[in-house]
């Protein structure tokens, strides 16, 4: 549901974007300023990829640039969403739950019963990324009786992100051995963790001209956002009274990176 709030609070600042941009504001023509609106989509790929069990994001943002140069120097605002979904990360080609005949009393040594247990992890967020940059006009020296109206311009910069991410644990951990009433038969954790950080990254790409006002924008961008991993007690714990508790678990925090081939509508304001 969140999600979706989010989709379309952007979905209602693209609209007013888009009939900003098509009501002519032309008030800044003479002026070294120029200022446009962008809907951005893309696919990601490295560590961020994995620990999402996800490949898009979307965004929508504002930019601002001034002539300088031969070029521009640009300033980039932009609200992005990086979904993730549900993936269980229990290590069934090494399994650490085993049975151990020389543990007695011990849930470890009734072994994992595959049938009732998961570990169940979904991470995603979403945050402001800020890119300054520079761009100037990308001739076409190839070819030239063949693309004599095409427009392009080549950019690249830096960038600063800061994504409110949230990872969430949900596992059940069911041990075969059920009829022993001396012993607990489930292991499991739900919990969710919230974190934000600032992560600095890059960019390059490329922009067409469809006309004086609509562009089409193909950058590559390297990116960074907060991770959250924990391992329960179970894989590694022998006492049972300690299972299910988050603080006999391990946790570790870091920053999950990854590329984005992104493609943005641009539209000037």
């Amino acid at each position: 549901m969140r999600a979706h709030r989010l989709y379309r609070a952007g979905a209602a600042l693209a609209l007013l974007g888009a009939c900003v941009g098509a009501s002519g504001l032309r008030a800044q023509s003479a002026s070294p300023y120029s200022y446009a609106f962008k809907i951005r989509a893309g696919l990601t790929a490295g560590d961020i990829q994995k620990t999402h069990f996800d490949n898009k994001l979307m965004g929508f943002g504002a930019e601002v640039k001034r002539e300088i140069l031969g070029g521009a120097v640009l300033a980039e605002v932009t609200w992005e969403y990086v979904p993730g979904r549900h993936r269980d990360v229990y290590p069934w080609d090494t399994n650490p739950i085993k049975v151990n005949p020389n543990v007695t009393n011990s849930i470890n040594g009734t072994g994992l019963d595959p049938r009732y247990s998961f570990d169940d992890r979904k991470e995603y967020g979403d945050g402001i990324n800020l890119r300054l940059g520079y761009s100037a006009p990308f001739r076409l020296n190839a070819l030239p009786s063949l693309l004599p109206e095409l427009s392009f311009e080549w950019f690249a910069g830096l960038g600063i992100d800061r994504f409110k991410v949230r990872s969430e644990v949900k596992s059940t951990f069911n041990f075969a051995n059920v009829n022993n009433p001396i012993q607990p038969n489930y292991d499991g954790y739900s919990f969710v963790e919230e974190s934000s950080q600032l992560s600095p990254g890059f960019f390059a790409g490329l922009k067409y001209k469809i006309t004086s006002d609509f562009g089409l924008e193909l950058s590559v961008r390297n990116f960074g956002m907060w991770h959250y991993e924990f391992t329960p007690a179970t894989y590694f714990e022998r006492d049972p009274a300690k299972y299910g508790k988050k603080e006999y678990g391990q946790s570790k925090t870091g920053t999950s990176r990854g590329w984005a081939m992104e493609l943005a509508l641009t539209a000037k304001l």
